[in-house]
């Protein structure tokens, strides 16, 4: 690619250029002037000045004319006369910056309006022409700037000069046909006029010249004629007298000429003018010589610089030179031009009228035929402008009408493409009325996808993309502004279970509800996408923590109010976990992560809180990580164990039973709590193996000490209550009795309040089918779940456990006690027996006993015992 300054260079230069060649044509136009009727030059020199004015522009073109015409002045002894030129520069380049591509048209008004005027006021005063020569001069002065006006339009218009001078890099536009046709009319008169005059002016010195020879050639012969009889007299002449008798021959002269005699010295021996006599006669002397033929000469007087004096042929003469015969001497006739300058001015000017009304005429007529060629197709070119859209729009064309053949063949062809036009336009128009259908389904389809790519459907928030390239751009923008950029995800806690009791739908209508809630409570600058599920994040910069930690609470308050879905009122609460870049994390996904750490122990915080992410809590998160990850391989590696914990006959004090508690021992992480790994179990439903594996290893086990020959003892088995909606609990239940041969009457099984949340007719036919085997169901941890007293009335429970939270302070809570008492009763007017958990002190044991509690169970009595302990304390009650 080329340099643009190295252009522009080139430019500048080429542009230099043209104004320099420019300026010189027209200096060798103002030195050669061509000569025309009565000594008036015909001069270039405008023509060259004008096309400047019009390439260059006004300042440019006022100053080459201005130092052309110094030029002239100075070095060419042009007369000062010639600065009109400079105004008509000046005139013309004013009314160019208006009147653009009007040159010939201004120049005509500058030489009616000012040069014609102009030249003939101020030659009235320095001129000794009549008012008729003057009108004539003036007149063939201002035909030679209107010559030069309009070539120069010529030129200007039909040769790319602008190209060529640097102006311009493409080619002109098109020409009018009518203008074309007005510059080749006009052109052709004007040359034909100037042609006209200029062979006039040479015919008319002609004339003159033959004339003057002719007088000449008389007084020539008339004065040898004199001279010879003078001789033919005088036997011997001597030289003085004849030259005394030539000098009063010539003296008769009474003509308007001056007739003189020179020696070969070219010195005057007599002339009809005495005072000559003696002079030197030297016509090249401040004058300017023109041969006419052999004999006659023009003789012009030089012109001066600085002068004002328009030179025409009256101030000049015409001479007439002979040898006189047998002797060395030359006559001379001089004859002043202004004698016969009447003659001259009278014969011409009427033809000169004739001529100006020729050509008038001649424009006229070509005006005319240019108007009788041009009206048709310019009223063609007005009807087919912008053709297309005309039909398209169906508007109505009015075609004009020729009798030139080829203007006519020219209508109808364009009238016939019109027609194929709106057929085509017709056919155009149906086409993009279904490209139009087309192209909306295709941006609905375009909208749509970006809808589905970007946008959640569901609650219309943008989505998991959109997040991600939005945080890429805070993080972005976050490298200039410096603004810390807060996340917070935020969970709706046990949404599941409105999944799992209320179903999808009205799970969808609570995400919804909960995007406005969500929506509502954004601070400024702040936005809030749903990623998926219940989880939902907030984006956006704060200025201290102060300020982040009340736009998380303002996200936890937005649950404050309860749902209304289906005229049902539900009470919920999120989880808030906090992140900020880059102080937590250098990147999108690592503060993701944390927000999301930060979330979870906000959940295990307790529901309705938020939490800011603190390292600390990697740690934590990556353990349950770990287990979650470990309880496949726990159950394949035969990590799990048993551990058995007595319960206690409350009247007796006899062991009655055991409960069957699994352990897990981890090979990195040691024993794991099941209150830790137990929850992860039923996330992930993996709960379902280890729960038949615990019942088929505790049923293994009670029959193998029953084997032993070991006290014959209960034991009781916790059921998730997975087992009853996904899991196929009676057929688990019945192949493990079947593979140990345990007898179902020592089988219990521990189920919590949440199986009774739905389904309750399948729940109850399960019980039902489980107590027809003999097994023994018991209510764990009653008081803590969903279900009230009056269910009991409905379900086949053999016993109730009261949770470790009511017997905990018992003896100092009389609410408490009251509410454990009269759970007792109701209990016991069913027939089912109480169990006690949780029993640590003497006095919640003696107090239980006191409100006939059936069973006792807690640290008290015993904690749960590996299978081998267990078995001692079995061999000692035998």
């Amino acid at each position: 690619m080329s340099n643009p300054l190295f252009q522009q260079h080139n430019k500048q230069l080429t542009i230099a250029f043209a104004f320099a060649l420019c300026a010189l044509l027209a200096l060798i136009a103002e030195s050669n002037h061509f000569q025309f009727l009565y000594g008036i030059t015909f001069s270039l020199t405008s023509l060259f000045t004008l096309l400047g004015l019009r390439l260059f522009g006004y300042w440019p073109g006022l100053l080459m004319s201005a130092v052309v015409l110094f030029l002239g002045t100075f070095l060419l002894k042009q007369p000062l006369f010639h600065y009109i030129i400079l105004i008509e520069a000046a005139f013309t380049g004013l009314l160019l910056r208006k009147y653009k591509n009007q040159l010939f048209g201004i120049d005509a008004v500058f030489w009616v309006l000012v040069g014609m005027p102009a030249i003939y006021w101020f030659y009235s005063f320095h001129s000794t022409l009549i008012t008729q020569d003057l009108l004539l001069i003036a007149g063939i002065i201002a035909m030679n700037g209107l010559f030069n006006a309009l070539f120069a339009e010529i030129i200007y218009q039909y040769m790319p000069l602008r190209k060529w001078s640097g102006f311009a890099r493409s080619q002109q536009g098109p020409n009018s046909f009518s203008k074309v046709l007005f510059h080749f009319s006009i052109g052709i008169v004007f040359i034909s006029f100037l042609l006209n005059i200029f062979i006039n002016s040479l015919s008319s010195i002609k004339e003159v010249s033959l004339y003057v020879e002719r007088i000449s050639s008389i007084e020539v012969n008339r004065i040898l004629e004199s001279l010879d009889k003078w001789q033919a007299v005088s036997t011997e002449v001597e030289k003085q007298d004849q030259i005394a008798f030539l000098q009063l021959a010539l003296g008769k002269h009474s003509g308007n000429s001056i007739i003189s005699v020179t020696n070969i010295d070219q010195k005057v021996i007599a002339s009809s003018a005495p005072k000559t006599v003696g002079e030197m006669l030297d016509f090249s002397k401040e004058s300017s010589i023109t041969p006419i033929n052999k004999k006659s000469y023009l003789v012009m007087p030089d012109l001066k610089k600085y002068s004002w004096h328009f030179q025409t042929w009256h101030d000049g003469n015409l001479i007439y030179k002979d040898k006189l015969q047998a002797t060395d001497w030359l006559i001379y006739v001089d004859f002043p031009i202004k004698n016969h300058q009447k003659y001259l001015f009278s014969k011409y000017f009427i033809h000169f009228v004739y001529m100006i009304g020729l050509a008038f005429f001649a424009v006229i007529l070509a005006y005319l035929i240019n108007w009788w060629l041009s009206r048709s197709l310019t009223r063609l070119a007005r009807a087919t402008t912008n053709l297309p859209l005309k039909l398209q729009e169906m508007n109505t064309l009015e075609w004009p009408r020729s009798s030139i053949v080829e203007i006519h063949s020219l209508i109808a062809n364009f009238k016939h493409m019109s027609t194929n036009l709106i057929h085509m336009f017709q056919e155009s128009q149906r086409s993009n009325e279904r490209l139009e259908a087309q192209t909306y389904l295709l941006q609905q389809s375009e909208e749509r996808l970006h809808q589905l790519a970007y946008y959640d459907m569901l609650t219309g928030l943008p989505n998991r993309l959109q997040f991600t390239l939005h945080f890429q751009d805070m993080i972005t923008m976050n490298a200039a502004m410096k603004k810390p950029i807060a996340i917070m995800f935020a969970d709706i806690n046990r949404f599941k279970q409105i999944n799992d009791t209320l179903g999808h739908a009205v799970g969808d209508i609570l995400l919804g509800k909960a995007a406005e809630r969500f929506g509502a409570a954004v601070f400024d600058d702040c936005n809030v996408f749903r990623l998926g599920g219940d989880e939902f994040v907030f984006v956006g910069q704060y200025e201290n923590e102060d300020e982040l930690a009340a736009n998380a609470q303002a996200v936890v308050d937005s649950f404050n109010e309860p749902f209304m879905i289906d005229e049902t009122l539900l009470y919920l609460t999120v989880s808030v976990g906090v992140s900020v870049y880059p102080q937590d994390g250098g990147d999108m996904d690592t503060i993701i992560r944390n927000a999301d750490i930060a979330m979870y122990s906000a959940k295990e915080q307790g529901d309705g809180c938020y939490r800011f992410f603190k390292p600390t809590l990697v740690s934590a998160m990556t353990e349950k990580m770990q287990i979650e990850n470990g309880l496949y391989n726990a159950l394949q590696n035969k990590q799990f164990s048993l551990h058995y914990q007595p319960k206690i006959n409350a009247a007796t004090g006899e062991l009655c039973g055991i409960e069957a508690l699994i352990r897990w021992r981890h090979p990195e992480l040691g024993m794991i709590p099941p209150d830790k790994f137990i929850p992860l179990a039923e996330q992930s439903g993996f709960i379902l193996d280890i729960d038949s594996w615990v019942f088929h290893e505790a049923c293994r086990q009670n029959k193998a000490w029953q084997d032993e020959g070991l006290q014959h003892i209960c034991v009781s088995v916790n059921i998730s209550a997975r087992h009853f909606y996904q899991g196929n609990l009676s057929e688990m239940i019945v192949k493990a009795l079947k593979d140990t041969g345990l007898d179902p009457q020592y089988v219990s099984l521990e189920i919590t309040e949440g199986v009774f949340m739905r389904n309750m007719d399948q729940v109850i036919e399960t019980i039902l089918f489980l107590r027809g085997l003999g097994i023994q169901i018991s209510i764990d941890d009653f008081g803590t779940g969903y279900s009230s007293l009056n269910q009991l009335q409905r379900l086949p429970i053999s016993d109730v456990k009261l949770d470790r939270s009511f017997i905990q302070g018992i003896t100092n809570d009389e609410k408490k006690s009251s509410i454990v008492k009269a759970i007792i009763e109701l209990v016991h007017s069913m027939n089912m027996k109480v169990v006690a958990e949780g029993v640590e002190t003497i006095a919640e044991s003696n107090f239980c006993t006191e409100l006939q509690c059936d069973e006792l169970q807690g640290y008290l009595f015993s904690k749960p015992l590996p299978p081998q302990e267990l078995a001692l304390l079995l061999s000692k009650n035998e």
